[in-house]
């Protein structure tokens, strides 16, 4: 067998294979029996063939009567089975759908030609599909943009003309139509010059040369004009602004496009406006002249309202200076009244109480001692009772005192650096003044912080607020609590946050007593401080924050080894019972009131050198009652 068929099968397959559209072989039953490589291209998706699929399948809308198996051919089908280009969707082998145009063609006795590929003799139906894919878009978006344009057009309020290269009109818009009294259908083909631009306002002739239209369609220059006249329908003479622009297709000139304003609206608001001008100046006039008398009465009349609200306005400020000034007396009485008995109160507690009960202490701890041993232990417990009662009123009287030379200015606070645990140290030893020993237990954690206050005060503020939070009375007892056994624990908590002190103490009761919080917060105000009452969520009682500046102080410094927090232990051993309990706590006051605290002054009323603590006094007391 000879191989030019072959070779001139190949040099065809190559051929279609280089078409541009996609090429399909159908054979009487409707089956892709061949195609080029757009058309796989095309249709094929990745894992499957299109080559065996029926081209229903692929091309849905096709018609069914021309693939050559049919017994239904068209009447009117051409010999060949040529057809026009038809649009319609095509389907891919995945599902998927797009655009295209196709033309179908008959190849009948195609043996020769395809018998390299195996074809019998039967007709074959060929098929070129075109994607429309990216044509369709196009085609939408041509349309789009014309309709828009259109729709632009005819909502524009200028009228706007399109001309040739010969000035004849070739689009028009309803406002242009409607601003000159023609139909649009009237203005078509007609010269634009010769119809609306043919004279002046003078009505002298406008040679069509000189137009600004003519210099646009000669030069492809833009022109604006001003106060331009056309001429509508009827010779009527239209004022408007024209401008007059070139229609290029690419670098060719093809026309021009004139756009126009009718200043017949704003000519006519000109004239309304200046008439209304003119008017209302009239009306002004006539109105001044009528009420300059009116005017100079009203003014007289303003003027001597004037002078009678001054006048009585003087009267009301005399009577005022002197009711104030008879007030200012009564005030002032009163205040030396107040001072008076401030003064009163302040020598009483100073001299009159403080000086007798310093002696009926002395006495009563005289008496306690018992150096004859003639006392019962009963009476002895007692005296004992009385004289810490003494010295806790005559404690909180000094502290008094103190807050009142300092709040009214007459003694101020005495700065010097000291570390803060020794203030925190003297601080509770004052409340166990105040308040008795054995009456609350303490968790005390202050580590050495460096801080320029007043050591003696800052330990009476702190003293104070302890037996605030305690809940102690004057008379030394705590409230019962209704549910029994209540956790008497006062924390005492110092840290440095920045450039302050803060120091936070926390009791089981709310505090606020009238006697010792006014003291603590004149001390911390003295300091520039701030003193805040914090509630505790889910526990009883109140949490003070007091916060003074460090000053010149140096803060934080490295604590000791073996001393870097001074903790209160919780207790000493449980007996299983509230006793155990109360006792364990009285345990650790002492513990930590024997403790030896480095640094810092001791507080005003603390026992000097060498003196038994509150540990060593209650246990010589109780050797006593022995």
């Amino acid at each position: 067998m000879s191989s030019r068929p072959s070779r001139g099968a190949a040099r065809l397959a190559a051929i279609l294979d280089a078409l541009p559209d996609a090429l399909v072989l159908v054979n009487a039953n409707g089956t892709v029996v061949n195609a080029n490589t757009i058309a796989l291209e095309a249709f094929e998706a990745p894992g499957t063939a299109l080559v065996g699929r029926g081209l229903l399948d692929l091309l849905p809308d096709f018609d069914s009567r021309l693939i050559p198996g049919s017994m239904r051919r068209p009447d009117h089908m051409d010999p060949r089975g040529r057809t026009k280009p038809t649009r319609m969707m095509a389907r891919r082998t995945d599902g998927s759908e797009f655009p295209v145009e196709v033309t179908s063609a008959n190849l009948e006795n195609g043996q020769q030609a395809y018998d390299g590929y195996g074809y019998g003799a039967d007709e074959l139906l060929m098929l070129v599909v075109r994607d429309l894919t990216g044509t369709v878009d196009t085609e939408a978006e041509l349309a789009r943009s014309q309709r828009q344009t259109e729709m632009i057009l005819r909502a524009a309020s200028e009228g706007v003309v399109g001309t040739d290269t010969d000035g004849r009109i070739v689009l028009v818009n309803p406002a242009a139509a409607q601003i000159l009294g023609y139909r649009a259908g009237e203005l078509g083909g007609k010269e634009l010059h010769n119809l609306v631009l043919h004279a002046r306002a003078d009505g002298s002739p406008f040679p069509y040369a000189e137009s600004p239209l003519a210099d646009t369609l000669r030069s492809g220059r833009k022109h604006r004009v001003r106060g331009q006249v056309l001429w509508a329908k009827g010779d009527k003479k239209v004022p408007v602004d024209l401008t007059t622009a070139p229609v290029r297709d690419g670098d060719q000139l093809v026309g021009a496009v004139m756009t126009f304003t009718d200043r017949r609206p704003y000519d006519n608001l000109a004239e309304e406006k200046d008439a209304r001008e003119k008017a209302h100046a009239e009306e002004l006039e006539r109105l001044s002249e009528e009420h300059a008398s009116d005017l100079t009465a009203l003014r007289q009349k303003h003027v001597t309202e004037v002078e009678e609200l001054l006048e009585r306005q003087a009267e009301e400020l005399a009577s005022g200076e002197e009711r104030y000034a008879a007030l200012g007396e009564r005030e002032k009485d009163r205040y030396e009244a107040l001072y008076g008995r401030h003064e009163q109160l302040l020598t009483l507690l100073a001299q009159s109480l403080r000086g007798p009960l310093d002696e009926l202490r002395r006495e009563l701890a005289a008496l306690a001692a018992d150096d004859a041993g003639q006392l019962w232990p009963e009476a002895n417990q007692v005296l004992h009772h009385l004289s810490a009662g003494y010295s806790r009123i005559t404690q909180l009287i000094d502290n008094v005192l103190g807050y009142q030379a300092l709040d009214a200015g007459t003694e101020d606070i005495n700065r010097t650096k000291v570390m803060l645990d020794a203030v925190v140290a003297a601080g509770v030893e004052g409340a166990v003044e105040l308040i008795g020993p054995g009456r609350v237990q303490f968790a005390v954690h202050a580590p050495p912080i460096e801080a320029e206050v007043d050591p003696r005060r800052l330990a009476v503020a702190l003293a104070h607020l302890v037996a605030d939070v305690a809940g102690v009375d004057a008379t030394g007892n705590s409230p019962v609590s209704a549910g029994g056994y209540m956790d008497n624990t006062v924390v005492v908590a110092a840290a440095q946050r920045g450039e302050v002190v803060r120091i936070e103490v926390r009791g089981p009761y709310p505090g606020g007593d009238p006697v010792h919080e006014p003291i603590v917060r004149g001390i911390v105000r003295a300091h520039g401080g701030v003193l805040q009452t914090h509630e505790v969520p889910g526990m009883s009682g109140s949490a003070f924050v007091l916060e003074v500046p460090i000053g010149g102080g140096a803060g934080a410094v490295p604590a000791p080894v073996g001393t870097a927090v001074a903790m209160l232990p919780a207790a000493a051993a449980d007996d299983g019972g509230a006793g155990g309990r109360r006792r364990a706590r009285r345990s650790s006051v002492d513990a930590f009131l024997d403790s030896d605290v480095p640094g810092g002054e001791a507080a005003e009323g603390e026992a000097p050198a060498g003196a038994p603590t509150g540990r060593r006094r209650r246990r010589a007391a109780e050797a006593a009652d022995q």
